[in-house]
């Protein structure tokens, strides 16, 4: 695509810089005001007549303030005379809220994609969804990418440092919404082997494992994939089984790292062997915590 033009607001400035340097186009200028009443004004500060426009925002931490400082920078390049706006929303916020769960409950994800269809941009990009049925909530064409070719890169990298055979590996899909994700690392690094945990959870943010089979795990590097880690608590859960269960050892990968206040420090605690996300969702991490490069998965 000629005469790019990338911008971000706050959450993938780096992400957004990498894909700029990559296609050699121009990095696009925002200016965010806001007014002592707690309004917010948004606009382009680059030329963008006739260009076509790309921005790079996830919606992450305080999640409806950054959708709404989105859409008014949709409408700011539109207004100024873009010749198409590309939107990448590499964490896509409010995709745990894609059904009702409890009595009462909105549907927030759905509520959150007509919000975005009223930008009539021409077209939206996210990465691993929390869930695939999200996708028939936009009018707009809306795309999800996986992110396995980056786990299968770092882990293939990871077994050789280690000396790992792939024939000791099982990818464990923590419930049965993470299965696709699994199947899609099994298919990647192959010679693996896959495993899905049945879960229970008895309330908001608590999550208990309730059985694998042993000798599905017994003695194998087991390599948990998932979307997202928020509280740590799917991911702690799920590594004492299988460990209990007589695994060798516990990886863990997720697309996403929301890393709620403590989790860190938790998982960290934790016996897990390795833990690697992407950096969908920018912020400082401990070095322990490995960050793959979602810039590599970006084609315009």
């Amino acid at each position: 695509m000629e005469n790019l033009i990338i911008f971000s607001l706050s959450s993938n400035q780096a992400v957004a810089e990498k894909v700029a340097k990559k296609y050699n186009a121009e990095l696009g200028v925002v200016s965010i005001d806001k007014f002592a009443d707690g309004e917010v004004l948004v606009k382009t500060l680059s030329e963008v007549k006739n260009k076509n426009a790309v921005i790079i925002e996830s919606t992450a931490k305080n999640a409806h303030e950054t959708l709404f400082e989105l859409l008014l920078l949709v409408d700011s390049i539109k207004r100024s005379g873009a010749r198409s706006i590309r939107l990448f929303i590499p964490y896509f916020g409010y995709s745990r809220q894609e059904r009702v769960s409890w009595f009462n409950e909105p549907v927030s994800c759905e509520v959150v994609a007509k919000i975005l269809d009223t930008a009539e941009v021409n077209e939206i990009l996210t990465f691993d969804l929390h869930h695939d049925d999200i996708v028939s909530f936009f009018k707009t064409k809306f795309i999800n990418l996986p992110t396995t070719k980056l786990f299968e890169d770092y882990y293939k990298e990871y077994f050789a440092k280690h000396k790992i055979d792939l024939k000791d590996v099982v990818v464990v899909s923590p419930d049965h919404g993470s299965n696709t994700r699994a199947d899609l690392l099994v298919s990647a690094l192959k010679g693996s082997k896959k495993v899905i945990l049945n879960k229970y959870r008895p309330k908001p943010n608590l999550a208990e494992h309730l059985e694998v089979n042993v000798d599905e795990v017994k003695d194998k590097v087991c390599i948990i994939i998932d979307d997202i880690i928020d509280t740590g608590g799917t991911i702690i859960s799920a590594s004492d089984l299988l460990l209990k269960s007589g695994a060798k050892s516990v990886l863990v990968a997720a697309s996403h790292g929301v890393f709620s206040p403590n989790s860190i420090n938790k998982l960290l605690e934790s016996p897990l062997d390795d833990i690697v996300v992407s950096n969908s969702i920018e912020r400082h991490l401990p070095k322990e915590i490995h960050v793959t490069d979602i810039s590599e998965l970006i084609e315009l």
